[in-house]
């Protein structure tokens, strides 16, 4: 009899622990999502909570982690640092700039999702323009899965609106980067604690200067977008370089620039409290208010450049997939879930409605009772980096005809000669590691004016040291290639 005890005691335990192991198995996956924005948001937890409660109503076995690392040099410190350290993680914001995709991708950081893609996520990759997968692949292999958004770049003004009403300054005189100086100078003079002209280091206005930056944003090998000849050269040494370095000196030394904008990489909060006056910002349809919802300042923006697309402009906002995660398929299913259904978007981009925000119409909202864009307790501010955009809602005072105007702008926009061709920096990693430090301490003092254009030839001397001439050996090696292959398509 004690026999039969012990062993109806055993086979109760057999029993429990199986039904906890199987309660442990049937626990919901984590997905971890890093990304760029504001910052960790206050309200965080309510919106991982709503989504997760949502994404599993829809079927998937899942719980959402999010983590938003603020602008400037965090995101891509942190990134850099959790894929060192192997730390797994699921779900990651990645781009062309701010050294965070390819580089990623040669470190084996993210996972090869080509075939992956089409069968976890097809709708996702349905929706996408053709040249969204094949400009963001690499080798043919896709690596994430591109925000579904304007395809072209454009760069101008983002001006402050406030002071253009206060002193009724005529943008429209506005045609090219010095015409705003006049502007600068009344800023400067009857505006105490204001920075006319925000150009930073790492956020600065040589970018309208719009070379065809393919091999990264730290490296100065360049080609132009209308190439006659396909040469790769070294941007350091162009007369329109120059030419932009006298100009940046000059305003840095009228006041006209932050005196520590050669070091500061944070460049939001200054905006959003409204000391900032202009900047050079990228640009689409309606960006300005766009803009004007995400930092709460009314703006206007200021077109210098014409539209263009490049391989880069296919892959300036996606969600990459880590090589750490433990279920990269429920990543995907999660994704395609996310880039399809209004109510998941909006909920991530916007928060919950009633709380952070009310809707005026079917498709449109504004922010809630007693909420502002400063006081809002979840507000990434980052629309155009999630997803279908086309699935947003559009805040109070948007104009309803974005998504139209979107495709009109694609259309009117011209293609760079090198559309399509993905630079390797494999053969030349020690090189491309050591241009990117020249950088840092060479040439971001130069183009916000900090340091003096005379120095430039001890820079262009510091990347001669570091392997620049080996780069765009390297570069202009693989884009022949390129070309003798497209030519045979």
């Amino acid at each position: 009899m004690k026999r039969i005890h012990r062993m109806l005691a055993l086979l109760l335990l057999v029993g429990v622990f199986i039904l906890g192991a199987s309660a442990f198995a049937a626990a919901p996956y984590e997905i971890k999502w890093y990304f760029i924005g504001n910052g960790q948001q206050p309200d965080v937890k309510l919106i991982e909570d709503a989504a997760s409660k949502y994404i599993q109503k829809k079927g998937l076995r899942a719980t959402l982690k999010l983590q938003c690392y603020t602008w400037g040099d965090e995101y891509d410190n942190r990134l850099r640092t959790i894929i060192a350290s192997g730390e797994p993680y699921d779900i990651c914001f990645t781009a062309s700039w701010a050294n965070l995709y390819k580089v990623n991708v040669a470190r084996g950081a993210f996972l090869d999702i080509t075939d992956l893609w089409k069968k976890y996520a097809p709708k996702s990759r349905a929706q996408l323009h053709p040249a969204f997968i094949s400009g963001s692949a690499i080798d043919g292999r896709n690596y994430a899965i591109p925000a579904n958004k304007e395809l072209a770049h454009q760069w101008g003004f983002w001006i402050n609106k406030n002071f253009i009403d206060k002193y009724k300054f005529d943008i429209s005189s506005i045609k090219t980067l010095k015409d705003i100086e006049p502007m600068l100078k009344v800023i400067k003079e009857k505006e105490p604690g204001i920075i006319p002209f925000q150009n930073l280091g790492n956020e600065n206005a040589m970018r309208i200067l719009d070379y065809d930056r393919f091999a990264d944003d730290y490296i100065p090998a360049a080609l132009y977008n209308d190439s006659k000849d396909m040469k790769v050269f070294n941007l350091l040494e162009t007369k329109e370089f120059k030419d932009y370095l006298e100009l940046a000196r000059k305003w840095y030394q009228a006041g006209y620039v932050p005196a520590d904008a050669a070091t500061v990489t944070e460049f939001v909060t200054d905006i959003k409290a409204g000391k900032v006056f202009s900047k050079i910002e990228s640009l689409k349809p309606f960006a300005d208010e766009e803009r004007a919802a995400s930092w709460g300042i009314p703006c206007v923006q200021v077109e210098l450049t014409n539209p263009v697309v490049q391989t880069r402009d296919c892959t300036g906002s996606m969600q990459a997939i880590s090589k750490t995660s433990k279920n990269p398929a429920l990543a995907l299913r999660f994704l395609e879930l996310f880039n399809t259904d209004k109510y998941l978007n909006n909920l991530i981009n916007f928060g919950i409605q009633g709380k952070h925000y009310v809707k005026v119409s079917a498709n449109v909202i504004d922010y809630a009772p007693g909420v502002t864009a400063q006081n809002s307790g979840y507000k990434p501010g980052t629309p155009w980096m999630f997803g279908n955009q086309y699935l947003n809602y559009f805040w109070k005072g948007e104009n309803q005809k974005k998504w139209d105007a979107f495709k009109k702008f694609n259309a009117s926009s011209t293609s760079a000669k090198s559309l399509g061709f993905n630079f390797d920096s494999t053969p030349v990693r020690n090189e491309v590691s050591a241009c990117m430090n020249v950088w840092i301490s060479g040439v971001q003092p130069l183009v916000c004016g900090a340091a003096d254009p005379k120095t430039l030839p001890d820079v262009i001397a510091r990347f001669k040291a570091a392997g620049i001439d080996k780069i765009i050996a390297e570069a202009q090696k693989q884009l022949n290639e390129w070309q003798a292959k497209s030519k045979k398509k």
